[in-house]
């Protein structure tokens, strides 16, 4: 009899309630989880930093220029090279230090992109139905989200970098604490997004506790 209960208990996996919804998850979904997201952050990193990317690094750039264009008025002018294997740079011209930035791959915020996408990408869906039904949408939507709020964050950032640095301000300084204002939005931000919409990141991790812990019960 007990062997029974043991392996039924094996068979059950623990249910956790959030708001009216069920979630359940597979030992194997969360290991693609913990173990899945980093490998895809890496292949996503190295996929963007490829030159075949390069028109990312124009958009960028040239977006760059209209804001510092259109808000502060300051003529830049973006230079496109012919050989890829150059950054594109932002000009500035009359600029009391060096009126050069070049637009690296830092620039766009890959190693951001990578993250988002390698861990949105390896949520695991619950098995509740009512979970299941838009849980790809959702998904998406947050995908969306999250890529497109970075991206605007992230190019006005560095035109205020510039603009701050045209006007006097030591460029690192200048680097070091806008990007530490726009990585507490941002990671503020993204934690919002997730919590209302994709609140699986949260339940699966947290949901190998109780895996574990019936585990060891039923040994």
């Amino acid at each position: 009899m007990r062997e029974h209960e043991k392996e039924k208990s094996k068979s059950q996996k623990p249910i956790l309630k959030l708001n009216g919804r069920s979630y359940e998850f597979s030992p194997f979904s969360i290991m693609v989880l913990i173990i899945g997201a980093p490998i895809l952050c890496f292949f996503v990193y190295f996929f963007l930093s490829l030159r075949i990317n390069y028109w990312l690094y124009e958009l960028t750039a040239k977006q760059i220029a209209f804001i510092l264009n259109s808000i502060f008025n300051l003529n830049s002018q973006v230079i496109i090279y012919p050989e890829q294997s150059k950054f594109p740079t932002i000009f500035i011209p009359n600029h009391p230090f060096n009126g050069s930035y070049s637009i690296t791959t830092e620039c766009i915020a890959t190693h951001v992109f990578s993250l988002f996408i390698g861990i949105i990408s390896c949520v695991p869906s619950s098995k509740d139905p009512l979970n299941m039904k838009d849980f790809k949408w959702r998904k998406l939507m947050v995908l969306i989200i999250s890529i497109s709020v970075i991206h605007i964050l992230n190019i006005f950032r560095i035109a205020l970098l510039l603009f701050f640095n045209f006007n006097g301000i030591p460029f690192e300084f200048i680097h070091q604490s806008l990007f530490f204002l726009t990585a507490i939005i941002g990671a503020l931000f993204f934690t919002f997004v997730l919590h209302k919409w994709l609140p699986e990141i949260f339940i699966s991790i947290y949901y190998i506790y109780p895996l574990i812990s019936q585990r060891k019960r039923s040994n």
